[in-house]
């Protein structure tokens, strides 16, 4: 899945893909083989094999290409526009994948786990923004491993004469306290320029049992190896200045008899949107053939991430491989109260569409706007 590319304070898009016949595909991952990323920093383009590319083989290579120290943060990269549409989309969607640090912990022993449920004088959940001090700007992880995602600290351990296959015979579970636990920490840049908008981070997998801190303040923990899973940080973010993503995984435990790994083996993203806005996943799509046309019913939910109340449209477009519209529709107004969502449901047709086969993989793209008072406030494309 890909979302928006070009920031504005007052929008957001997001982009996912569908066929006509509502067959509904796997998210759109981007492949390492061959990318380009552009950064607030610079623009990085070429294969895996670019030595000027970040490198999952090389973090060190990647630190440096990114211009990552200890004194600089390594720059958010986001993928490059594939539409030229999206060289207008507001909602910006980051890549957090490189320059990352890690350590193993200790399932057993508090005291070589960072102190994680060592009792104290001071509980580890009693303070908003006192969570530890492995979850704050000031600690010093320069003895960390530098790391990119994907990461799989599994691949790194020895193998154990037993019979795991859950864990492809790595020394993982109840019976390896000491290489079952793994923390992750990542420091970026927030701009001063975010302020208004609303910021969440994205974990497109990771196992398991992932604990999340941002600048010292739990957020909250997601149990499956699987699922990806998101959380709103934007009232504990540093605008203009540093901040520190943290994330303890625990992979004690396992969920299949097949391989699964330890870490973070996915993208993790960081989305800013305007605060009103199409929600996470938010747009469904379904379609019906009868004869040579098409119907195209759209649902599409919008939320309002402020104090006051928002009136507002969607306006939806069906545009085909070539970027040419082919159907339009626009949704009922509706008045979204503070805090509050609404769902605004629409219905295309099309005539003679070109259906999708494995011979002739025809797609199209809908792309969907949110508008309010004359102003767009949040876009959509799906395919």
């Amino acid at each position: 899945m890909h979302e928006g590319r070009n920031h504005t304070p007052i929008s957001g898009t997001l982009d996912c893909r569908r066929d006509i016949l509502g067959a509904i595909g796997e998210p759109h991952a981007p492949s390492y083989a061959s990318r380009s990323f552009e950064s607030r920093f610079g623009r990085f383009r070429g294969s895996a094999a670019d030595k000027n590319l970040p490198s999952l083989a090389s973090p060190a290579a990647s630190a440096a290409a990114n211009g990552a120290s200890a004194g600089a943060p390594a720059p958010l990269l986001r993928d490059q526009a594939r539409d030229p549409s999206d060289a207008l989309a507001p909602r910006q969607r980051l890549l957090l994948d490189f320059g990352w640090r890690f350590h193993l912990g200790h399932a057993n022993d508090p005291s070589k786990d960072f102190d994680f449920g060592l009792e104290k004088e001071k509980w580890t959940f009693a303070d908003s923004g006192s969570f530890l001090p492995v979850a704050g700007l000031k600690f010093d992880d320069s003895g960390w491993k530098p790391v990119d995602l994907p990461h799989d600290w599994a691949v790194e351990l020895p193998f154990e004469n037993t019979f795991r296959p859950d864990h492809g015979a790595k020394p993982l579970g109840r019976a390896y306290p000491e290489t079952s636990i793994g923390w992750y920490r990542r420091v970026f840049d927030i701009p001063a320029s975010d302020a208004g908008t609303r910021i969440a981070v994205e974990f497109d997998g990771a196992f398991r049992r992932a604990m999340v801190v941002f600048n010292g303040h739990y957020l909250g923990e997601n149990f499956s190896g699987y699922a990806p899973f998101r959380f709103d940080v934007t009232d504990f973010a540093n605008y203009g200045e540093k901040n520190v993503l943290t994330v303890r995984l625990d992979a004690t435990l396992s969920e299949g008899w097949f391989y699964e790994g330890a870490g973070i083996y996915r993208h993790v993203w960081l989305t800013t949107t305007h605060p009103l806005h199409v929600a996470h996943w938010g747009t469904f799509v379904r379609s019906e053939i009868q004869g040579a046309a098409g119907t195209v019913s759209i649902s599409t939910q919008v939320e309002n991430e402020s104090s006051e109340a928002r009136t507002c449209k969607v306006t939806s477009r069906l545009v085909d491989a070539a970027g040419k519209e082919v159907a339009a529709v626009e949704a009922k107004p509706a008045r979204i109260p503070a805090w509050g969502s609404a769902t605004f449901e629409s219905e295309a047709r099309l005539g003679h569409p070109l259906l999708w086969s494995i011979e002739e993989p025809n797609l199209y793209r809908l792309l969907s706007t949110v508008e309010s008072e004359a102003t767009i406030t949040g876009t959509l494309a799906k395919l």
